[in-house]
């Protein structure tokens, strides 16, 4: 081989080099919140005159009752909104978050005082594929669910390409948080 080839073919290798490390890496998908929780809550519950927030420590049995119904790692920590017109209640909203792929998904579970899904709202996505779940048309699946009529992923909420650990993800913990609001709504009131 001669000189010439061998400095020719290590061109490219230069120029890249000290073009920097950036022209060889892909630019960062950044998380963007795409609403609070305060408006999720008064996007949910247009009526409410009153919202009244908490924060829900989950112990170690309600951990192993939810994993029962649909194992997902969850950070064990919600926070809840109940909206009020007046003395009525309207509905909870729950703030959760799940797994994605390998990072969190912040969503809001609006619930109405029977019990079923109002809407869901996905507050912060994470990850960089599968922003797709954010669309109105996958959200809507979940509306009208009830935690006493079970539905599957893949069967009853569509998968999204791309986005299959989070659509699992995100309906296992409808499902959980379905099941968490029964058990809540049946403790005595204090």
């Amino acid at each position: 081989m001669n000189h010439t080839a061998k400095t020719w073919s290590t061109t490219p290798l230069l120029a890249l080099a000290s073009a920097g490390l950036p022209a060889l890496c892909p630019p960062c998908v950044q998380a963007a919140a795409s609403m609070s929780p305060e408006q999720a809550a008064h996007a949910a519950f247009p009526d409410a005159d009153r919202f009244d927030a908490r924060t829900l420590r989950l112990n170690s049995d309600q951990l192993r009752s939810l994993d029962a119904v649909a194992p997902v790692r969850q950070r064990g920590e919600l926070r809840l909104i109940d909206a009020w017109a007046g003395s009525r209640l309207l509905g909870t909203l729950y703030i959760d978050d799940v797994i994605g792929k390998v990072e969190w998904v912040t969503y809001a579970l609006a619930l109405s005082a029977d019990g079923s899904v109002r809407s869901l709202e996905i507050l912060e996505y994470r990850e960089t594929h599968g922003f797709e779940v954010r669309t109105p048309s996958w959200r809507k699946q979940f509306a009208g669910r009830r935690a006493d009529t079970p539905f599957r992923f893949g069967d009853d909420i569509k998968n999204i390409s791309g986005a299959t650990l989070s659509c699992a993800h995100l309906t296992a913990g409808v499902q959980r948080l379905l099941t968490l609001h029964t058990q809540l709504t049946k403790l005595p009131a204090r």
